[in-house]
């Protein structure tokens, strides 16, 4: 990768077109204010009755579009992917439920769940292969009118796929690939609910690069189930896999020793699917299964058509499906960081603009974390203005001199790192997402405070 130029979360708003000059200032000022809190109310966010007013008035000034800030952050991503000089880019996608249980009053607002009043919110971020951000690519949005479907599971089958929830995994693959400069191999990257017949014919028909976690076991021409072939195929390595730790299960990372083996499959069409796509399909399915002992041993089966020969193609594959995590790690920083899960408005359009605007934001502090381990060089001021990574500097090393150059990357997540931890050893290891985002927010409230101070 050359540099990485991301800058504050602002810049991916600085090309927006409303049509008002005044308009778009505000938009700005409002991300630098959000990416500045900590989701906290609109009032405690903007510091002052005259602001909180201004940003409601933005949401519902009639310029304004939630299409253009989207817009205008995708041109962002493009551009940022286009001077990174990466030749693949990686496009993990997921859905994540935004409970917003206890808003009985915002108009529009449905289900996200059976139970649940919220938003189901699916997202896209572009990576490089080693699991840097590169910016958010598409997002969208869901939410049901009813808290049970009344639809049967036999009808639910029948229906077309453009019909059904699904459709946002095939919408969501054709769309970020579209949207990645040319010259620049796109990988999209799914977990199980992204094993769809009507996705992997369109992938293939297109020659788009997948990985994507199987979780059908689909017939095959030659009359078996994919699942039950692959698991009767001979290893072809073994190989140690660092296992992110699982958050909602309390499981801390850990390294496993993992099998692998490959078979080539073609899966029939599954009966309710559309007739007019291909009758059979062709791909490989890789199996990675845990060794030794373990309570839960790890098993996956990752669907491809990224060619596959030997041990080496098939780690290849598995490296990039490793990456797909990133994306849950986005989640966890726009929920828990960025408190998306607070943002109150009066009607279910409004909190659109105002969660995307908060994605961004998400995207950012993973970029900026995952940039210090793999790219440590790369100078702060990819991500810091001058004055706010002098701060830190000073807000860490009191009274050490300030360099006369930007510090690095490395440095000065390690330094965000201590504003935002309780302690720290070199034992254990990098700082996390959570350390960065609590770092970033002391920081930013340092700054606000001098300012005022001095008027």
């Amino acid at each position: 990768m050359k540099t990485l130029l991301y800058g504050m979360p602002s810049e991916d708003f600085a090309e927006i077109r409303f049509g008002d000059k005044r308009l778009n200032n505000r938009l700005k000022k409002t991300v630098d204010t959000m990416t500045q809190s900590n989701g906290e109310s609109i009032l405690g966010m903007c510091g002052t009755k005259h602001d909180a007013k201004a940003f409601y008035a933005l949401l519902s000034n009639k310029k304004f579009s939630s299409a253009e800030v989207i817009r205008s952050a995708q041109r962002a991503t493009v551009e940022r992917v286009k001077n990174s000089g990466v030749s693949t880019v990686l496009l993990p996608q997921d859905t994540t439920g935004i409970n917003l249980d206890g808003h009985k009053k915002t108009e529009g607002l449905g289900y996200s769940s059976n139970h649940t009043k919220g938003i189901q919110t699916h997202s896209c971020i572009a990576l490089t292969t080693n699991g840097v951000s590169l910016g958010l690519v598409t997002q969208q949005y869901h939410t049901r009118e009813q808290a049970k479907s009344s639809i049967s599971k036999s009808e639910r089958k029948k229906r077309p796929i453009e019909e059904k929830e699904s459709y946002r995994w095939l919408e969501t693959a054709r769309e970020s690939v579209k949207l990645m400069p040319e010259g620049v191999r796109a990988i999209v990257l799914c977990d199980r609910e992204g094993d769809i017949y009507e996705m992997f014919a369109e992938m293939l028909t297109l020659e788009t690069p997948f990985v994507v976690r199987a979780s059908h076991n689909r017939v095959t021409a030659d009359k078996y189930n994919c699942l039950c072939k692959i698991r009767q195929a001979k290893a072809c390595g073994e190989v140690e896999i660092s296992i992110p730790r699982d958050t909602r299960k309390n499981k801390p990372a850990r390294t496993a020793k993992m099998e692998v083996a490959y078979c080539n499959v073609k899966i029939m069409r599954p009966t309710g699917v559309n007739e007019e796509l291909p009758n059979r399909l062709t791909f490989d399915i890789v199996r990675i299964t845990e060794m030794g002992e373990s309570e839960h041993p790890i098993e996956w089966f990752l669907a491809t058509n990224i060619p596959i020969s030997n041990a080496d193609d098939v780690m290849t594959v598995v490296g990039y499906y490793v990456e797909r995590w990133k994306i849950e790690r986005f989640h966890y920083i726009l929920k828990s960081g960025c408190q998306a899960e607070k943002i109150q408005q009066r009607t279910y359009e409004r909190i659109l603009p105002v969660l995307y605007i908060y994605s961004v934001i998400a995207v950012f502090i993973l970029s900026m974390t995952y940039c210090a381990r793999f790219y440590p060089d790369t100078p702060c001021s990819a991500f810091l203005a001058e004055d706010e990574w002098k701060i830190l500097h000073r807000l860490v090393t009191r009274n050490a001199p300030l360099p006369s150059k930007p510090i690095s990357i490395a440095r000065a997540v390690d330094y965000l790192g201590e504003l935002g931890s309780y302690k720290h050893s070199h034992s254990d290891g990098h700082y996390g997402v959570k350390s960065i985002w609590k770092g970033l927010f002391k920081l930013f409230h340092a700054i606000d405070i001098a300012q005022r101070l001095m008027g």
